[in-house]
């Protein structure tokens, strides 16, 4: 019995989801190899041409693969890169917290569970099935590049340099499309136009003397390493974690009346359907500053010496980051860094030395929403989503349905106001609130949201059904696309193709089934009419 190209997708994605392509551990460094080399048998078997990309250091290639379009279209087809990664983050069930082995592919429900499968090897079989689709019907006008990596989440290692030494192999491309992110419920589809950049640092304070006894040494004149640093970190934020780096906030541009109508547009979509997300304007704030608030983040200490409350170390580090948004360069603000903590060092009088290394950064990145590939994608996502109703028939009431008559505006206090308001800060909105529902969100202001915008309370009687993805940004980093924007010229977009509870890095991590068939259709759909733009 001829299997359906559903059957075989299944069938290809539960075996490449078996690969454990944890690039973070060496002990699986040949499985990571295993992966590529069976990730581009897949490719060959539908016709591409493909390629294993070596990257410097012996970090794991990098997969190109080339589905080549109609002939009939070979003087003026197009060219659409897609990019991807088939390594994971590390996975175990030695607590039990996983309902399957997190390395074979379970069907449970509608949803398939196992590492990788959202994040990002279902999508990546969704786009080549696709692409196989509309070669067997002779319908690929364009040539689609796939570029897959083995390193996207330990910092892409390897990655530019490889692209850069390649570039003439992988040709011109006049559009990129990733699929590397989720819906913001469980409901809506969504398009991302927008992504922080990061820089991750480490800074340390070390001396000339060896671990000491605080009760033998320990005395105001010596210069500890850990209280130097402690001290220096505390100058690096203020208030409402307010950043302290001289011109950090200066590159930011103000708040788009355009952009303005999508968190509008959001918080109507997200409050109607749940309204335990609580006040709109609340949830306006949060993502504003989870996605397009620069922000600094200290992760964790490290010492030197035993584990004993008596040593005063000679050694300390810690390890921070900074999430950048667009018009902030990476460079700019990473020199900016190491120039200001090496001059509030110095304002300590220590006899310690103090280091700052830039361990790894990537670039943020906004796209243009109103350009050919976003609009080709929002066409294909609704055409196959088709109507999506805006609120569910069985759900609560809430206290926040008004009339239209009597719909408030939202406003975002400006810094001034800022300084005089109260400091209580209740939880903010998180990824699992908005997955989950919640009724706590952030009310607390911000020193460094400057922007105004008007939103009328949600209308949770409205029955108007959708007829467009929700346009969002996200607060984290890809280290890759903006990288490929410039190094090739051309726009990206990013096509989210989970929802917000697939547990992407966490344990039972999934898609749900028809999430992963309608991808491969909305796909197909932007590979056909793309070109024809």
């Amino acid at each position: 019995v001829k299997r359906t190209t559903d059957e075989q997708m299944l069938d290809h994605l539960k075996r490449f989801i078996s690969y454990r392509t944890v690039s973070s551990d060496p002990k699986y460094k040949g499985d990571c190899r295993r992966g590529a080399s069976y990730l581009r048998s897949v490719f060959k078997s539908f016709g591409a041409a493909t390629d294993m990309l070596p990257t410097e250091d012996g970090s794991n290639p990098i997969i190109l693969a080339r589905f080549r379009g109609n002939p009939s279209t070979a003087a003026t087809r197009k060219k659409v890169l897609f990019y991807g990664h088939y390594d994971v983050v590390a996975a175990d069930n030695e607590q039990g917290k996983w309902i399957t082995d997190p390395f074979v592919m379970e069907g449970i429900d509608g949803y398939l569970y196992g590492r990788g499968t959202s994040d990002n090897k279902g999508p990546i079989m969704a786009a080549i099935f696709a692409c196989a689709e509309l070669m067997s019907e002779q319908a690929l006008g364009s040539d689609v590049i796939f570029l897959i990596e083995g390193e996207e989440e330990s910092g892409s290692r390897g990655f530019a340099n490889a692209v850069k030494q390649h570039k003439q192999t992988i040709g011109d491309v006049d559009w990129i499309l990733l699929a590397n992110s989720y819906w913001l419920d469980d409901s809506i589809p969504c398009v991302t136009y927008g992504l922080r950049g990061v820089i991750h640092a480490t800074v340390q304070v070390e001396s000339d003397h060896p671990d000491l006894h605080s009760g033998v040494d320990g005395s105001s004149q010596l210069d500890e390493p850990l209280k130097d640093l402690v001290m220096l970190l505390s100058t690096l934020t203020g208030t409402h974690g307010k950043v302290k780096i001289p011109s950090f906030y200066d590159p930011i541009p103000e708040l788009s009346k355009e952009e303005e109508i999508l968190y509008e547009d959001i918080t109507q979509a997200l409050v109607a359907r749940n309204p335990d997300l609580g006040d709109p304007r609340d949830l306006a704030l949060s993502l504003m500053r989870r996605w397009r608030e620069a922000s600094l983040t200290v992760h964790r200490f490290q010492t030197s010496g035993p584990a004993n409350a008596a040593i005063i170390p000679r050694l300390a580090k810690a390890a921070l980051s900074l999430r950048l948004v667009p018009n902030q360069e990476a460079d700019t603000v990473g020199e900016a860094l190491i120039k200001y903590l090496q001059s509030e060092f110095n304002k300590l009088g220590s006899h310690n030395r103090m280091t700052v290394t830039i361990d790894h950064q990537a670039e943020p990145w906004l796209g243009d929403f109103n350009n050919q590939i976003f609009q080709t994608l929002d066409k294909a996502i609704m055409d196959v989503w088709g109507p999506i109703p805006e609120v569910p028939q069985h759900r609560r009431k809430s206290s926040l349905a008004v009339s239209k008559e009597n719909a408030f505006k939202v406003t975002i206090p400006k810094k001034e106001e800022v300084q005089n308001a109260h400091t209580s800060k209740p939880s903010p909105t998180t990824s699992s609130v908005l997955a989950n529902g919640g009724p706590n969100n952030t009310s607390a202001l911000s020193d460094v949201t400057n922007d105004a915008i008007s939103l009328p309370l949600p209308q949770l009687s409205a029955k108007k059904p959708r007829t467009k993805p929700l346009y969002i940004r996200e607060g984290g980093s890809i280290p890759a696309i903006r990288f490929l924007e410039k190094e090739f010229g051309a726009p990206a977009a990013h096509f989210p193709c989970g929802q917000a509870s697939d547990s992407a890095h966490l344990d039972n991590e999934r898609l749900r089934l028809t999430n992963l068939y309608k991808s491969k259709d909305i796909f197909k759909r932007v590979f056909r009419d793309l070109p024809m733009k």
